[in-house]
This record gives structure tokens, C-alpha cells and sequence, in this order.
């Protein structure tokens, strides 16, 4: 029996209340919300508090980095400061909310940032209601247009995506991959946090969240594209063609809210929180699955490592130093859960 399946099969068995196992469940505890420039209402939503010791140094570190980044001019294109653009899951509030603590440990000045808002996807006047009505290929039309608005100040754009905000932003992608390789709209890279990328059973499991709250929903992606030419699976060297840097964080442990191949030309890197995983949660505490599974899926949020990796990406490509499936954590990692950094500040990195 698959992992998918077993989560089907324990959820069945004793469904969970309100968002239970949802993609990307609203974040618990106050915080200040970032402003931003962002078109449109955004409202203001409690976001995660900082949870590790690390997180003033890193955030130091990663202002210091992002104040020295030089970027990669492409043809025709303006040089500026570059504008990060932060794409929410399934189930969230806003999204100033739901990063604020990533933006804070990346050293992100507010006028650096800004924001999706899935209202423009779907129209209904709550966002957290619309990230759960408004499917994938409607988030990655609304996306399109306002990446199409942002582009015209001539700035560069680096795209961050939670959970069903990563499968938004890698259909978008593949899109532009396969239709319009030079309609990227200065997009230069973008981060997958976790997202649900899986094919097969398990990712018809994370598609039918819509139909039923406790199960996982990434808004009907499919990553295996047929036309007439066949069928292929667009993760497989996501952005080559249409020149955007793609990489992946993903927590190894969450396992039902990722995925758990390695697509070829898909680059993908590791961020365990050092909990039990997937199947050793299933079988030594099946009651506390639900809220594990809640627990691995935002721990990438919270974790400096992965706020190192996105600041060194931005920087320049590869530079990302959270090891490959398969491989252990480089010597510069300190530990393996979240409250672990580097011993090199990034700024030394870069």
C-alpha cells in the first residue's frame, strides 16, 4: 500500500476537523504583517511567529547578501533591484500573512517583496475561500497578468511559491516552456516550497481537497501534458526552454504533501525538519498524522536553512547549499532539523 493511500485510508476512517490536512493550512500565532505595493485588497491574517534561535542571524545574513546581489542581465532588460514575488497554498490567508517570517529571515526590504492574491483568480471577496476555489489553471492565468504588470517597472522578478502557490507558478512555467518561451515577463527564477508535484495515485489524492476539506487540494494540477506530439511530464527541465531558473524545497518527512521523484533537469533540495515521517507516523502514531503531517508541510516557512537557500538562488543559481535527495547534509550544515545554520554567514558565501 502506497503512503497516498494509507492517508486516504486513515482520513476516511476518522476524518479531522476544520482544515485537517489541507496543503497549505492557515499559519497559528500574532505577528505583524509586511506591507507591500501589491495591486488589490490584501487583508491582514496572523502569521507564523519566529520559531528558532537562528533567525536573527540569518536574517542579518540575508539582508547583507541581498543588499550585494548582483543579477543577470538579459537582453533588452533593465537592471534594478530586484522584486520577490510570494505565491500562497490552498486554505491560506493572505499572503503578507502566511511569509512574513520567511521574508523577515531573508532580510527582504518590504519594497523587495510582493504579494498574490488569489481573489484575482477566482473573485470571491475572501482570500483564503478563493486559494480553495480557484483552480490551477485560473491561478496560473491571474498569475500571468499580474507578473505581466509587474514586469513593466523593468525589474527583475524571483518567484516564491508555498504548496498549491508552487504547482500555480510550475504550470505557469510550463506554459511559457512549451507556448511562449519569451513571455516570462523578466521572471529570472523561482522556489517551489513544498509544493505538490505528484502524478499518479498520490497526486490524484491532492487534487480532490475541493470535494472534500480534510483531504490534500493543489487545484487540479497534473504534470503529464498530452497533445498531439504525445504525453510528457512538464517538471522534467522546468524552465530550460523559457530561461527560468527552477528549484525545489520540499521536507522530505511531509511525503503525502510533495512529491517523491526526481524529475530529470528538476532541481531539487531537501529541508527535513528532523520530525518521524509520513509512514513512521502512520504506523507508530496513526492518531497524530493529521497534525504531523500539518507540522512537516509549514515547517519550510520557518526554517532558516531554507531562507539561506532562497537568498543564495537569488544571488546566483546553484548556490542553494540544503543537500540533493539522496545525499547527506553538507559539511557547512550544522544538524539537520530547522533551528540549524550555516557555519559560513551567507554574506561570505556570495
Amino acid at each position: 500500500m502506497t503512503a497516498a493511500l494509507a492517508l486516504a485510508l486513515v482520513l476516511l476512517a476518522d476524518p479531522a476537523p476544520a482544515d485537517a490536512v489541507r496543503l497549505a493550512p492557515e499559519p497559528v500565532g500574532p505577528a505583524a504583517v509586511v506591507t507591500t505595493a501589491a495591486p488589490g485588497p490584501s487583508p491582514a491574517v496572523p502569521a507564523p511567529a519566529p520559531a528558532w534561535p537562528a533567525a536573527a542571524g540569518v536574517a542579518a545574513a540575508g539582508a547583507t547578501a541581498l543588499a550585494s546581489m548582483r543579477w543577470r542581465r538579459r537582453p533588452g532588460e533593465d537592471e534594478g533591484e530586484p522584486l520577490v514575488v510570494f505565491v500562497s497554498g490552498h486554505g491560506n490567508g493572505s499572503a503578507p500573512g502566511l511569509f512574513s517570517h520567511l521574508v523577515s529571515l531573508m532580510g527582504l526590504d518590504p519594497e523587495q517583496a510582493r504579494y498574490y492574491d488569489y481573489r484575482w483568480a477566482d473573485g470571491a471577496g475572501d482570500h483564503r475561500r478563493a486559494s480553495e476555489n480557484a483552480t490551477i489553471d485560473e491561478t496560473a492565468d491571474a498569475l500571468n497578468g499580474y507578473l505581466a504588470g509587474l514586469a513593466e517597472a523593468g525589474r527583475p522578478l524571483y518567484l516564491v511559491g508555498f504548496s498549491k502557490g508552487g504547482c500555480g507558478i510550475a504550470e505557469l512555467v510550463a506554459r511559457w516552456d512549451r507556448r511562449d518561451p519569451g513571455a516570462a515577463h523578466g521572471v529570472v527564477g523561482a522556489a517551489l516550497l513544498d509544493p505538490p508535484l505528484a502524478s499518479g495515485i498520490h497526486g490524484w489524492l491532492q487534487s480532490v481537497g475541493r470535494a472534500w476539506g480534510p483531504i490534500p487540494d493543489d487545484g487540479g494540477y497534473d504534470p503529464i501534458y498530452c497533445d498531439g506530439g504525445g504525453c510528457r511530464d512538464t517538471r522534467r527541465h522546468l524552465g530550460e526552454a523559457s530561461g527560468v531558473d527552477v528549484m525545489v524545497v520540499r521536507n522530505p518527512q511531509a511525503g503525502i504533501t510533495n512529491f517523491s521523484d526526481v524529475p530529470d533537469g528538476l532541481r531539487v533540495y531537501e529541508a527535513s525538519d528532523g520530525g518521524p515521517g509520513f509512514l513512521q507516523t502512520l504506523f507508530t502514531r496513526p492518531w497524530d498524522l493529521v497534525s504531523r503531517a500539518n507540522r512537516a508541510h509549514l515547517a519550510v516557512l520557518d526554517d532558516p536553512r531554507v531562507a539561506q537557500c532562497l537568498t543564495a538562488e537569488i544571488a546566483g543559481t546553484g548556490a542553494c547549499p540544503l543537500p540533493v535527495p539522496g545525499q547527506h547534509p553538507p559539511a557547512g550544515l550544522i544538524g539537520h532539523g530547522p533551528g540549524a545554520a550555516l557555519k559560513v554567514p551567507l554574506n561570505k558565501m556570495l
